[in-house]
């Protein structure tokens, strides 16, 4: 692991803005929309994965400005966790292709995370497996939801 410790917004602003790079239009959106809603997800789910001690860190900066709180004061292992639970279906999108690239960025991320040693991936085994599964679960239910449009009534 490196001995700087990131926070989130250091780790998602460069990792994002190499996902959006060259794009445009909706493709450009729908990438965009996948970082806003990770940021949301941070922001909502904190208190389920965090320590007290971080609590009281993330209360303190919420004083101060509430807006980012988590993703400014947070770092990558706190990150991983926050994956675990974005990859549940209640933080799916409904429509099948935003899905698709939520999944995808999800994948990704927590493969940046851990190659380029912003978390310790044997420390972190269980999180991280619980990220795959979950991006093949929800891999999965799209495979099921296409072939379900396909078969005649």
């Amino acid at each position: 692991m490196t001995t700087a410790r990131q926070t989130i917004d250091e780790i998602l602003q460069p990792f994002f803005a190499s996902q959006t790079n060259g794009k445009k239009g909706l493709t450009l959106r729908r990438i965009q929309e996948v970082e806003r809603h990770l940021r949301a997800c941070g922001e909502t789910e904190a208190e389920r994965i965090l320590v007290a001690f971080d609590l009281a860190v993330l209360a303190a900066e919420r004083q101060f400005s509430p807006d980012g709180a988590v993703a400014r004061v947070m770092r990558a292992d706190d990150l991983i966790f926050i994956l675990s639970i974005f990859v549940q279906p209640e933080w799916q999108p409904v429509d099948p292709v935003q899905r698709k690239v939520q999944l995808r960025i999800t994948e990704q991320l927590t493969g940046y995370l851990v190659r380029r040693r912003l978390v310790d991936g044997s420390s972190l085994a269980c999180p991280i497996i619980d990220i795959e599964v979950g991006v093949q679960r929800g891999r999965d239910e799209l495979r099921r939801q296409q072939r379900q449009a396909r078969a005649p009534f």
